[in-house]
């Protein structure tokens, strides 16, 4: 089945997007026609280093299981795949199929650029995590499959843990606290998380909302106790107040040089740890009412104007079975969005890796309808009000819900 695409709200779209980011640039060949019918072409960011060797893996594995089609792929930069797409809609050069941030799949929709596979898709809810299935989901229709995935955890350095007689890394937010202050000394932090005035800092600091028990509909409520709990540690000293204006890999660095005890951060840090002249480990992250983690990853669609529409929709299926998944999975690191390979990737013999993995259950994806953009923009803010001490975080959080209500899907 096939949507029909929204022309005006794509140019609109595009038109805003070609005024921020200039010239495009991609590896391979973008747009064009398939002239046969047995070619589907994919686009994809996953152009380097692990990521392309296991799309290479995998697309060979499909090939292989299906002859008469052919994969034809262009891998663009990160930063510039999202705003082709917007702009190749405009002219119905989209490819058949695309590898997007899950974070993007409902904006796609929204525009009418994907195929509705809701009913093709009608079995299969129950083959993926909570988490991963929300993203692809739009007004109670699929417009796409969950990919790969991965979330946050809490690295913590068990030398200055053990320095500090403390045995166990905090599970509840009242020992990540307690924690954090008894370790920050001598100038170091107890914690380091990023609060950065972009999409990762949205992405590290909603957790805490839905570890207060509730969600941003009620960002007043769930926003304030989260962003009041965040300001407590920055006032007691176990948290840096510069934390407004890290990044994840500023996190890290605070981390690996020993400047921070724990920091908040994802499974594809661990590569970057190899070198570090401490013992460390990774803990799920601490409840508050409940636990709860964000999720990232990739999820793959299909086109509403593909040019092979059968084509792309069995590529999609393959490439997010239980096969598709394990094959790209084993060889990029990430984590799979699908229960039924917990505990048999590779991945799974690694401890740390076990955690994310475990934790996959208590995903919440960012999927909140076509104004996310703009959600994100009011959850970034209060999170500068609040930690900054701009604004109490109560008031940060009830000004952002202001703006947040207006925004949210019509239930």
């Amino acid at each position: 089945m096939k949507v029909r695409m929204n022309k005006r709200a794509i140019a609109l779209a595009a038109a805003a997007l070609v005024a921020m980011s200039g010239t495009l640039t991609a590896c391979g060949s973008a747009g064009g026609s398939n002239s046969s019918s047995g070619e589907i072409e994919v686009w994809d960011y996953e152009g380097q280093g692990v990521s392309n060797e296991a799309m290479e893996a995998a697309v060979k594995a499909f090939e292989s299981e299906n002859p008469g089609l052919k994969i034809k792929r262009t891998s663009f930069a990160f930063g510039d795949l999202s705003k082709s797409i917007v702009q190749g809609g405009v002219g119905g050069e989209v490819p058949d199929v695309a590898i997007i941030d899950n974070v993007d799949n409902q904006n796609f929709a929204s525009l009418g650029l994907l195929q509705d596979i809701t009913s093709e898709a009608a079995s299969l809810k129950n083959d993926y995590f909570e988490g991963p299935w929300s993203s692809t989901q739009l007004d109670g229709k699929t417009f796409g499959l969950p990919m790969n995935s991965n979330n946050l955890a809490l690295f913590y350095n068990k030398t200055m843990f053990a320095e500090a007689g403390i045995t166990e890394p905090p599970s509840t937010w009242e020992e990540l606290a307690a924690t954090s202050k008894k370790l920050a000394t001598d100038g170091k932090a107890g914690l380091a998380i990023s609060g950065v005035k972009n999409e990762q800092g949205t992405f590290q600091v909603l957790p805490f909302v839905w570890q207060a028990g509730g969600d941003i509909d009620n960002y007043a409520k769930y926003g304030g106790q989260a962003l009041s709990f965040l300001k407590r540690m920055i006032d007691d000293g176990a948290m840096s107040s510069a934390v407004a204006n890290y990044s994840q890999e500023d996190a890290r660095t605070q981390f690996t040089t020993g400047q921070t005890a724990m920091m908040v951060n994802g499974p594809w840090e661990i590569s970057n740890m190899k070198d570090v002249d401490f013992e460390w480990g990774v803990a799920p992250l601490p409840k508050g009412q409940r636990a709860a983690t964000g999720l990232g990853g990739e999820n793959i669609v299909a086109f509403a104007s593909a040019k092979n529409p059968e084509g792309a929709l069995k590529f999609v299926k393959w490439m997010t079975s239980q096969k598709g998944v394990q094959t790209f999975c084993d060889i990029s690191g990430q984590l799979s969005p699908r229960p039924d390979l917990s505990g048999k990737l590779k991945l799974s013999t690694d401890a740390n890796m076990q955690v994310f993995e475990k934790q996959m259950q208590d995903t919440h994806a960012r999927s909140y309808g076509e104004n996310y953009n703009k959600i994100s923009e009011a959850i970034q803010l209060s999170i500068q009000e609040a930690l900054t001490g701009a604004k109490s975080p109560e008031q940060a959080a009830k000004d952002a819900e202001a703006t947040i209500s207006k925004l949210l899907p019509k239930k």
